[in-house]
């Protein structure tokens, strides 16, 4: 029998349909229906790998990986397969935060130049609440600055990368308008690690991964040897692979910084929903959308995008040489997160992400 191409081949592909949910029957079928979409999208899109993990009611029930890591090379993704996570990044940065929050040692309502002295002091100051709304006033990237996003430079601190943005002016006095900004987290950043006096990577480590159960997370350091980290690609006019744009991420790590696997994710959402990292109280008002100072709703919770009806919280990523997504539906208690090492491959991830949640929903009902 003639072999499939590599890039559409599952390299590995790890199934855990649990018999007391569903009939034993639905699990092979559910594996393939997943595995088909997965190389469907694969090929369409033209991605190097794909790796995809899926929970239910607190475990983990589908990850399995396609294609390449690393092209060049012809090395095979796998479920160990590493990827730069991008602004999921500020989801995870999010609950550290309103753990603190939880135990009265962040003020959310504070101006943070109170905790992160390196900020100046505004006329009307931002809070933590409002930077992790994106309501701060931070600005956003400045592509047109050299180096702003395409960064080279090897930030010793937190407190050092703040440099970047800290003495620009204010987009906007901070409440009246939504203004997506990585920056702004990078002060939380410097906020958190105020307020815990710890590090931010050694806090998030203690606080939040290994809590979690995310085994290969850990934050992006291009100079340290990662077993199993993918190598990134870009895709030109004519759909070829080329390799990515090298960043140093030393500059975003609260926002961009999170190097991890799917399942690394999906165990993150897992511990959200099971109440192991935040109480209830807590997690709901992550989960509850902003307004601005003029009630105006931003689609936004605090770290979190929050559909319309409240039924689905998710986060996109997009690093250089990655995308990403993690998508969770509190009420089903499914959470799906994925990755490839495609720059800027965004179109059609909720879209994905829905229909993973609704296989995985109809395979574990129960039967007749």
């Amino acid at each position: 029998m003639k072999s499939l191409p590599p890039a559409f081949v599952s390299a590995m592909t790890v199934v855990a349909w649990l018999a007391a949910a569903a009939p034993a029957t639905a699990a092979p079928s559910a594996a393939t229906r997943i595995d088909a979409l997965l190389r469907s999208v694969m090929a369409e899109d033209r991605l190097p790998s794909l790796s995809v993990a899926v929970a239910r009611d607190g475990q983990t029930v589908y990850a399995g990986a396609f294609g390449l890591a690393d092209v060049e090379n012809a090395v095979p993704a796998s479920t160990a397969t590493v990827y730069p996570f991008g602004s999921v990044t500020k989801s995870v940065t999010a609950v550290a935060v309103m753990q603190l929050a939880e135990q009265r040692r962040i003020d959310l309502d504070a101006p943070v130049h109170r905790a992160c002295t390196a900020f100046p002091s505004w006329e009307h100051p931002p809070t933590a609440r409002l930077l992790l709304g994106h309501l701060g006033g931070i600005r956003g990237y400045d592509f047109s600055r050299d180096g702003d996003f395409v960064n080279r430079v090897s930030y010793p601190s937190i407190e050092a990368a703040t440099a970047k943005f800290r003495d620009d002016p204010p987009t906007a006095e901070p409440g009246t308008k939504y203004v997506y900004s990585s920056f702004g987290y990078v002060l939380l950043g410097c906020v958190l690690e105020s307020a815990s006096g710890t590090e931010y990577g050694e806090h998030l480590r203690a606080r939040v991964l290994e809590p979690a159960g995310m085994r290969q997370a850990t934050l992006d350091r291009p100079e340290a040897i990662v077993p199993h980290r993918a190598r990134g690609y870009s895709m030109t006019p004519d759909r070829a692979w080329v390799n990515a744009t090298w960043v140093d991420p030393s500059d975003r790590h609260p926002a961009a910084g999170l190097l991890a696997t799917p399942t690394d994710l999906v165990r993150f959402g897992t511990a959200l929903l099971a109440g192991d990292l935040l109480p209830e109280p807590e997690r709901e008002e992550m989960w509850t959308p902003q307004t601005t100072a003029a009630d105006e709703p931003t689609g936004y919770g605090l770290g979190w995008n929050v559909s319309a009806d409240g039924a689905e919280v998710f986060h996109g990523g997009t690093a250089m040489g990655a995308t990403s997504y993690l998508y969770l539906r509190p009420h089903d208690r499914v959470v799906v997160a994925f990755a490839a090492n495609l720059s800027l491959w965004t179109q059609r991830r909720q879209e994905l992400a829905r229909e993973l949640a609704r296989i995985a929903g109809e395979t574990v009902a129960t039967p007749p």
